[in-house]
């Protein structure tokens, strides 16, 4: 089962996850290729960078926690860009390739919440630095065509249906938008 599928900006290859390990494949009709060799943790939420060079993803440990990395597309080890453990999904590089945007999420229950209090979206530096919390909800975040600002779905549960908001926000946090919202 492919997991998290992304056709990379110039159309010629695809990344995806499948049992836990990403793979990237040449387009139209190229053979599956593993992103990473090693097998201490899982890997989950590949995404490329926009120039398609990179590959941004998180990890899974059932002891060290998860982690954010980024390797170069052909292939290798991952560098890690987060700055400490925690519950991470949805990763995505800004244009410029200088910020990394998140989605921390808690830990469900089932682990110790020491590194699941604060959860929400979250950009950095990808060079390392302290994450800043952009927003207390919201999924999927990404950037648009420019670096300033991070779009991101924010969904409001009503009695008979959720209400569905494309929203944005300043990478300070601040000037936050909505952008388009469903019927209620």
């Amino acid at each position: 089962m492919l997991r998290w599928v992304q056709v990379s900006p110039k159309g010629d290859r695809v990344v995806f996850q499948s049992l836990g390990k990403p793979y990237v494949q040449e387009l139209p009709g190229g053979r599956p290729k593993r992103l990473t060799k090693q097998d201490d943790h899982l890997e989950f939420y590949p995404s490329f960078s926009r120039d398609g060079r990179s590959i941004v993803y998180t990890t899974w440990d059932d002891e060290k926690l998860g982690a954010i990395r980024v390797v170069s597309a052909t292939g290798g080890e991952g560098k890690v860009v987060s700055t400490r453990p925690g519950y991470y999904v949805e990763p995505a590089l800004s244009p410029d390739g200088k910020s990394l945007v998140y989605r921390a999420s808690g830990d469900g229950y089932l682990m110790p919440g020491q590194w699941s209090r604060e959860t929400g979206l979250f950009v950095q530096p990808v060079s390392g630095g302290t994450p800043r919390r952009l927003a207390r909800d919201g999924e999927q975040p990404h950037f648009g065509v420019r670096s300033d600002r991070v779009y991101f779905l924010h969904v409001e549960s009503k009695e008979k249906e959720d209400v569905r908001s494309l929203k944005s926000v300043g990478l300070d946090g601040s000037q936050e938008r909505t952008h388009v919202t469903s019927a209620e």
